[in-house]
């Protein structure tokens, strides 16, 4: 019996095993009742400085244009086509867009759109996000028109001849 009580003050102090709690104590500061070489085998060392640091060069983030804002801008490309076709039902009535020409019909005003809108908008969200601001921009812009187009649909209910 006396030979397993040697044995056991033989035992270095840095092969007992610690549960994760108690490493997680030492390292909170918390080294009452351990050995110095229990405290330093589980503390982790400190640096004056960063040993390695890495510089990225990154740009600002910038987060995405909500699914709100995309909604309405495709509401309201949809509204300048069909208040632009519902305008160009009058006589008195001209597209002032000088590559569709003075009458042009629905197909002309989407493909216009469409040659327009989709490579501008895949090209700046490939290089760059676009944001609710940007979209914004464009709604103000496109409300605008919708409101234009609707304002000279209703004078020419009034002052032309329908002839569509």
């Amino acid at each position: 019996m006396l030979i397993y009580i040697a044995l056991l003050f033989t035992i270095p102090t840095t092969a007992v095993e610690l549960s994760p709690s108690q490493i997680q104590m030492i390292q909170w500061g918390e080294t009452c009742c351990y050995s110095q070489e229990v405290i330093d085998s589980v503390q982790l060392p400190t640096y004056d400085h960063q040993p390695y640091t890495i510089d990225l060069d990154l740009p600002p983030f910038r987060e995405s244009a909500s699914k709100l804002s995309w909604a309405l801008f495709y509401v309201l490309q949809g509204l300048d086509v069909y208040t632009t076709k519902r305008a160009l039902e009058y006589d008195c009535v001209e597209e002032l867009n000088p590559i569709l020409g003075k009458t042009p019909n629905v197909q002309d005003v989407i493909g216009l759109k469409v040659v327009l809108l989709v490579p501008a908008l895949w090209y700046t969200n490939k290089y760059e996000t676009i944001t609710d601001r940007d979209l914004g921009l464009m709604n103000y812009m496109m409300t605008s028109v919708v409101v234009n187009n609707i304002d000279v649909l209703s004078e020419a209910k009034d002052t032309c001849r329908k002839i569509r």
